[in-house]
């Protein structure tokens, strides 16, 4: 089963190489939605988290003070995450589907859900969507 969580956060980014305007220090109000996949949990009056892939406020509160305040919300992505070679929408977007299954895979409030896409808007008509394997061939995920 799959579920997704839609988040927003401001950013500056430029692009080095573009031929345009994105060249210079310009900024953006995303939005992300990431998408989620794992076994629905049979409801179980002893456990809270129990009849979710992923509770949504518990993968909420995670997504937010992990990654989106640290690298993403009111920061400048050519600075703030070293690691990304360029800040396209879609290299923003395979680095985040690999920044997820590296650090929120595993955790026992996320059971044994995994990011299956990122969906990252830069604006109201553009956007970019990374999966795992993307992920994996630009580098932010290991060889499977």
């Amino acid at each position: 089963m799959r579920i997704g969580r839609t988040f927003s956060f401001e950013a500056a980014h430029r692009l080095e190489f573009h031929d345009g305007r994105c060249r210079r220090l310009h900024g953006h109000s995303y939005r992300l939605e990431l998408v989620f996949g794992g076994s629905l949990r049979s409801p179980d009056a002893g456990d809270p988290q129990s009849g979710f892939v992923v509770d949504f406020g518990v993968l909420d509160r995670l997504v937010r003070r992990e990654l989106i305040d640290p690298f993403l919300d009111h920061r400048d992505l050519n600075e703030s995450i070293p690691e990304l070679p360029y800040t396209s929408a879609e290299y923003l977007a395979a680095w985040i589907v690999g920044w997820c299954a590296r650090f929120l895979q595993g955790r026992p409030e996320l059971g044994r859900a995994q990011i299956l896409e990122a969906r990252l808007w830069e604006t109201e008509r553009s956007w970019a969507v990374a999966d795992r394997e993307d992920a994996r061939q630009l580098g932010f995920l290991p060889p499977a």
